[in-house]
């Protein structure tokens, strides 16, 4: 099973340059993954999806730190979404671990893109929003 490449847009910039270097990571992560399922090895496919999920775990620690710097008044709300983010792929990749199945790993690939896309065009998004202004102000 061979899936297209997610290729980077100007449209995924937030304008935080540790935002945007990690969402460009994040983005390379999805398509090894989405590469993996094309091959056989299932221990491959598994401990990539491992690597996705410490990756984003990383992330969403990276962006609520900087927000709680910044002091962003929506930092629970946006916590919220990391954990149930963070919630559902734990899910999903424990069904692939059981399953073995090339049908969940694509679910898998197709729950990231949806999530990235996303999340990151609209609720990161609101807080580069938040830092550019905060920016501005002090100036």
């Amino acid at each position: 099973m061979h899936r297209e490449q997610i290729v980077w847009k100007t449209d995924y910039e937030v304008g935080v340059e540790d935002i945007d270097l990690q969402h460009h990571y994040f983005i390379g992560l999805i398509n090894r993954f989405a590469e993996a399922l094309a091959e056989e090895d299932q221990r491959y496919q598994v401990a990539l999806l491992s690597e996705l999920n410490a990756y984003a775990r990383f992330h969403f620690i990276s962006e609520e730190t900087m927000m709680l710097h910044v002091g962003y008044p929506f930092l629970d709300e946006h916590r919220h979404f990391h954990i149930e983010l963070i919630d559902q792929l734990n899910s999903r990749e424990g069904m692939m671990r059981i399953s073995h199945s090339a049908e969940e790993a694509s679910k898998i690939v197709d729950f990231l893109l949806q999530w990235f896309q996303g999340h990151s065009t609209k609720e990161d998004m609101k807080f580069a929003e938040f830092i550019h202004k905060k920016k501005e102000e002090n100036r």
